[in-house]
């Protein structure tokens, strides 16, 4: 949905590595995973000098919130250490590297990676999305963003839910011959989001 969100804005998208793979935070369980100064200068202040918070819930804190968590080397494959290295790589690769990794991603039909391919190639062949004005369509709705670009003759509608919930939008102006260009899901429910759904109208 992010991605949805993020490539058909105007500006040059920049794609973080693993992110086009559906790489997560590592979730580490000890301070000595770590090694960001700020993450760590926090625990030390706010545990260690400050008293004011408990290490183990520091600790999920920085499981949630840490810089390292996007620092994890980049999972190649399912070989050790996810194919980065055959040494001892600065932080520990995360634990999921055998189902997440480029290789599985490249092999596996309908995958995050595929989808970055689809918005990169859409990104390539439609000058609407680099050049076309913009326009906020639910400017005060708290859980869903929406917006339009438009060039000439074309429109795209870019309908994103933030949240986990199921949410109804009606967009009046849809006209009935709107072609689904892309989305995260295989289906289209019409005024009905479902959890983070994200999907392009082209007419």
């Amino acid at each position: 949905m992010l991605a949805t969100l993020l490539h058909f804005l105007q500006g040059t998208p920049y794609v973080y590595q693993g992110e086009e793979l559906g790489m997560t935070n590592a979730h580490f369980t000890a301070l000595d995973d770590y090694r960001d100064p700020e993450s760590l200068n926090a625990y030390h202040h706010f545990v260690e000098t400050e008293h004011r918070v408990a290490a183990t819930t520091m600790l999920s804190y920085l499981a949630h919130i840490s810089r390292d968590n996007a620092r994890t080397p980049m999972q190649w494959d399912s070989s050790l250490n996810a194919g980065f290295t055959v040494g001892t790589p600065w932080l520990a690769v995360n634990p999921n590297y055998a189902k997440i990794n480029a290789r599985a991603a490249q092999t596996t039909p309908g995958s995050i990676f595929s989808y970055y391919q689809r918005l990169i190639q859409l990104r390539h062949r439609l000058p609407i999305i680099t050049t076309g004005d913009y326009q906020l369509r639910l400017p005060d709705d708290p859980a869903v963003y929406a917006y339009t670009r438009h060039r000439g003759d074309q429109t795209l509608l870019v309908i994103c839910n933030f949240t986990a919930e199921t949410q109804t939008r009606q967009f009046t102006a849809l006209p009935t011959n709107a072609k689904l260009l892309i989305s995260n899901y295989e289906d289209d429910h019409g005024n009905t989001l479902r959890a983070y759904e994200a999907k392009v109208y082209q007419y």
